[in-house]
């Protein structure tokens, strides 16, 4: 089913479609889905979904509810999402897709696919830190920052989401932000109130906005505007 964007979602974003779901192996403790489906099985392709006409003219994030390249997800199930995509674009229906993912390294595998040209490639950076408690099984910011790097180097078109963004070093979080050569940086705030996070102070958030400002574009999500206020 192809969902019209709404609630916290990117501004740029007009609709989502999830044709993998279930629980994502990353387990990260700030997971909007777990409050949406906290009983949420093994990840699996859901075929009725290579049904869904995509439309024409939209910019659709595929795989909003649970990360499409997560380790655990197969490349094969990867490769058909692309190549559906494809089939749809072949049919006249242009769209432009977001792609994003804590595992960023896997992007690289699917760097030839043609759909690509069509895609912004995303990952998370809501800090410079490691807070194993939270951050739990998903790839180290390092780790995400090489592969963006890495895929900005090549030519494709990146955004880093710091959402929800927490306690960080200036320096250090602008360094990781300016090497993914981020074309657009949203700012967020954790959404799931019941899981206290550490989060920056309101002086932190409009510096950190301000030096970004000097390097890209940053989007400041409506449950963030509350640091600017």
């Amino acid at each position: 089913m192809l969902n019209v964007s709404k609630g916290n979602m990117y501004q740029f974003i007009t609709h989502t479609w999830n044709p993998i779901k279930g629980k994502c192996s990353h387990d990260c403790s700030y997971c909007y889905m777990k409050q949406i489906a906290p009983e949420a099985n093994a990840p699996r392709m859901a075929e009725y979904e290579f049904d869904t006409k995509l439309g024409n003219g939209n910019f659709i994030f595929i795989g909003s509810s649970t990360d499409m390249f997560a380790s655990n997800i197969s490349s094969e199930w990867i490769t058909r999402v692309l190549d559906y995509c494809k089939q749809e674009y072949d049919a006249g229906r242009r769209n432009a897709f977001l792609l994003q993912t804590k595992n960023p390294k896997r992007f690289l595998e699917f760097i030839n696919h043609p759909i690509t040209k069509r895609c912004v490639f995303g990952t998370t950076i809501e800090t410079n830190r490691f807070y194993p408690e939270i951050m739990r099984n998903a790839p180290r910011i390092e780790e995400r920052v090489e592969a963006m790097e890495e895929m900005a180097n090549l030519g494709f078109a990146t955004m880093v989401t710091a959402e929800p963004l927490m306690q960080f070093d200036l320096e250090p979080m602008l360094e990781y932000i300016n090497r993914c050569q981020a074309k657009k940086v949203n700012i967020g705030r954790n959404s799931c109130r019941s899981i206290v996070l550490p989060e920056p102070t309101k002086e932190e958030v409009k510096q950190l906005i301000y030096e970004l400002k000097d390097i890209t574009k940053v989007e400041v999500k409506n449950n963030a505007k509350v640091w600017l206020a």
